[in-house]
């Protein structure tokens, strides 16, 4: 049977590939599985990486009571006897080179028609991760790499043995700072000829083969290995290769018509010694290059290195773990070097219909906190598409996502206690890397999601980023938190209206909660803008969850937001900053940094924010509106159709109606110009909520001296929501203009700028605003505007 999460029963979670039985326990927080163990000794504790291949694990021996490295054969792969040849030669050829700088491979086995080998774990990172990283090195580290790779090299090239597969994936940098070469999968032991030649004449990686491997020459020598010792350092020194492409064949034949790039070209300050080395590693014509890494590491050494300090052992950032372990056959294909990557499926609801917010709110809370974890890529739920649990197999989900991992589990809720089943799946064989039941009461279950986590990034050799929370220890108000953020995420004025009395009733029994205070805050933040409604209370409960709790990043959301409703911009963006800086994964804070910089004309950064915080979480509104809005106002039709077709949820709501209504305006829709003309605003758009109508047409009749709320009986807030009040003189602006009343546009900029516009681009590629811009009093307003758009991007450039 396909695997399934549906189930918290022990007995209906199947060990993928294993056939391994499942161990129940009556304990509230209980292993569910074993962990995976091949051939009865090798227990599997977490996932290092995947290649083309298949997957490398860091793994305990338990006979031996050590950790090492584990290469698990892809299955498909392994009844083809040239790969299976490949395997048994890494072995082999391996075994021959006994050096620091090289990884001890120690045997080949196989279970259950899995092949794998065993071999060195090396604690620390691939050179590829560092380079992703930091992009370029000093030349000082650089040399430092080359000098332990030229170690590994000769040691290899002394026993006969030429690797052939040399790059940055293939490098490993140990925390104790040792330098290691690792994949011999295509190497060729020289005495012998053995090479494997039924997988083809060219073998390697196109970035850094020879010029003789592209060829397929039969007699391929250390030369090859020193010519991607020359691309590695180039890359190392410049933060480029020295070819470069989209199509890996274009770049591997570039090679064969041109000699390589000089490094000083993309780096100036390069020591022409250095250069040289560089260039006579990459000679077209093996001849012209080093004869072996002898003589490069004679040049190296007479190299005069600059003053400076040499960092410490190759150890990641603070917060960052390595990639531990050794690279998983990159050799035939390879794994990325932009991190490790996972999936959470929805947790599927085994309660009544009326707790499905439940599963759905842990699995987005989930979702959230893994974003936290350094160095791992999240897929978004919405990727899911609408899909339910119980029709997701987790691996043909992760194969179609490109994933590693996939996580998934059932929530059941009984008699004011919670049982969360989840557990860790590996795409690439099906092996279970962890499983675990938790019962426990109702007030505990966001921190079961915090556990969770931490095993997800245990199990991919991640360092788990624990979030900053303390959840309401009252069940009641818990529940009542998880149902109004369940509502406050589908964004419109009824589900903000829904959601606010939820975070009400949670506030009368946890009054002081800052997690509920700043979704309470968020929200009524919301319903201001759409109603120009509670401005005030919003103020009072981002204030008081910021005093509660300033480091939790949702209470500096609250904050940006009542901010950015009063159209204090530099004030926002600086709480967005401090939102991010207490958690870099925040999609919400992300969307919004988006969306201003957007509006001050920032695009490309502005571009780039928006896009992230929607592939974490494709119902970030704002950042698809913000970003529709930017592409139609640049005349991208087509890339703002995009946009909104791939998340709809902009697609529904008055939001998106009143886009469309502006992007007709700015086309000059013919039929909406005639329904306009005659002020018949709602056949225009009969999609418009009449509240919005009513004011369109107020717009248009220049009725609005004073702009006023959507009409609720007799309110009037205490605190206007300026921003609310700008973008409907934007509106004013627009129809104004667009119906040939001049002097009303004019004033209704000069309002808009006073309430404190900096919506730049708008103001600058409105089409409807063209009539304008030859008037005095617009340079006075774009002035005004665009010093107002400098300041904030300003804010979000500071370091």
């Amino acid at each position: 049977m396909p695997q399934s999460f549906k189930d918290d029963t022990i007995h209906d979670l199947p060990l993928a590939a294993s056939g391994a039985r499942q161990a129940a326990d009556s304990a509230d927080a209980v292993a569910t599985g074993p962990r995976q163990v091949l051939a009865g000794r090798y227990e599997l504790l977490g996932l290092v990486g995947i290649g083309g291949m298949g997957s490398v694990y860091r793994a305990r021996d338990l006979e031996l009571e050590e950790l090492v490295a584990v290469k698990v054969l892809r299955r498909e792969l392994s009844v083809a006897p040239e790969v299976t040849d490949r395997f048994r030669r890494e072995v082999r050829l391996s075994r021959k080179v006994t050096h620091p700088n090289v990884a001890r491979v120690f045997d080949i086995g196989e279970h259950e028609g899995d092949r794998f080998l065993t071999m060195e774990f090396v604690d620390g990172e691939p050179l590829a991760a560092l380079l992703a990283r930091e992009r370029r090195l000093g030349v000082t580290r650089a040399l430092d790499v080359v000098e332990g790779v030229c170690a590994g090299l000769h040691a290899a090239h002394r026993a006969g043995v030429i690797h052939r597969d040399l790059k940055p994936d293939n490098v490993l940098l140990g925390r104790d700072g040792r330098v290691v070469l690792t994949d011999f999968g295509i190497a060729r032991a020289v005495a012998s000829g053995e090479a494997g030649k039924t997988l083809g004449a060219v073998m390697g990686t196109p970035a850094y083969m020879a010029p003789e491997q592209v060829q397929g020459a039969d007699d391929v020598d250390a030369r090859a290995d020193i010519y991607a010792l020359g691309a590695m350092l180039f890359e190392m020194l410049t933060g480029e290769r020295a070819w470069q492409g989209d199509a890996p064949l274009a770049v591997a034949a570039a090679r064969l018509f041109a000699d390589p790039p000089d490094p000083r070209l993309r780096r100036a300050d390069l020591p022409d010694a250095l250069a040289r080395v560089v260039l006579r590693c990459m000679a077209r014509e093996r001849g012209d290059r080093y004869p072996s890494v002898e003589s490069v590491v004679h040049d190296l050494a007479s190299l005069t290195r600059p003053a400076t300090v040499t960092p410490p052992a190759f150890t990641p950032p603070q917060g960052r773990t390595a990639v531990s372990g050794v690279t998983p056959g990159a050799s035939s294909g390879g794994a990325e070097h932009g991190g490790k990557s996972v999936v959470v499926l929805p947790f599927a609801n085994q309660g009544p219909a009326s707790d499905a917010y439940l599963a759905e709110e842990l699995t987005d809370d989930l979702v959230d906190t893994l974003s936290m974890t350094p160095g791992l890529r999240v897929r978004p739920r919405g990727a899911l598409g609408r899909r339910s649990a119980p029709e997701l197999d987790p691996r043909e989900i992760g194969r179609e996502l490109g994933v590693q991992v996939v996580v998934g589990g059932s929530v059941r809720r009984r008699d004011g206690t919670v049982r969360i089943s989840a557990r860790l799946i590996s795409v690439a064989d099906g092996f279970q890397l962890w499983a675990k039941r938790f019962d426990r009461p109702e007030a505990e279950v966001l921190r079961i999601n915090d556990e969770v986590a931490e095993a997800v990034a245990e199990a991919l050799t991640l360092d788990g980023a624990a979030p900053n929370r303390t959840a309401p220890s009252d069940p009641v108000a818990l529940d009542l938190f998880l149902r109004g953020r369940h509502e406050y995420r589908r964004f419109w004025p009824e589900h903000q209206e829904r959601a606010i009395a939820l975070f009400e009733q949670a506030l009368s029994r946890a009054p002081e909660d800052p997690m509920i205070l700043s979704a309470y805050a968020i929200a009524r933040c919301r319903f201001w803008f759409f109603t120009d409604r509670g401005g005030e209370l919003a103020t009072e409960a981002a204030s008081r969850a910021v005093a509660a709790a300033p480091g939790l990043p949702d209470a500096r959301l609250a904050m940006a937001s009542v901010r950015f409703q009063r159209l204090d911009v530099v004030g926002a963006m600086r709480e967005l900053k401090a939102a991010l800086a207490c958690r870099s994964g925040n999609a919400e804070a992300e969307g919004l940094i988006g969306h201003i910089l957007l509006e001050c004309g920032a695009f490309e950064e502005g571009a780039r924010r928006a896009r992230s915080a929607l592939a974490r979480d494709p119902e970030v509104v704002l950042a698809a509106q913000a970003l529709a809005r930017a592409y139609t106002l640049l005349d991208r039709w087509s890339d703002a159709d995009d946009v909104i077709r791939a998340h709809p949820t902009v697609g529904s709501g008055s939001g998106y109606t009143v886009l469309r209504m502006r992007r007709a305006l700015w086309q000059r829709d013919p039929e909406v110009v005639e329904k306009l003309a005659q002020r018949r605003v709602s056949e225009a758009f009969p999609d418009l909520p009449a509240p919005f109508a009513q004011v369109i047409e107020d717009l248009i009749e220049g009725r609005l001296s004073d702009v006023r709320p959507v009409p609720v009986e007799g309110e009037r807030p205490a605190v206007t929501a300026l921003r609310r009040t700008s973008f409907i003189r934007q509106l004013q602006a627009e129809f104004a203009a667009f119906l040939g009343q001049r002097e009303l546009a004019l004033t209704a900029l000069e309002l808009s700028l006073a309430d404190g516009l900096f919506d730049l681009i708008w103001l600058e590629r409105c089409p409807v605003l063209d009539p304008l811009r030859d008037e005095p009093r617009y340079a006075a307003v774009h002035a005004a505007v665009q010093r107002r758009a400098s300041a904030v991007v300003a804010v979000y450039r500071e370091r």
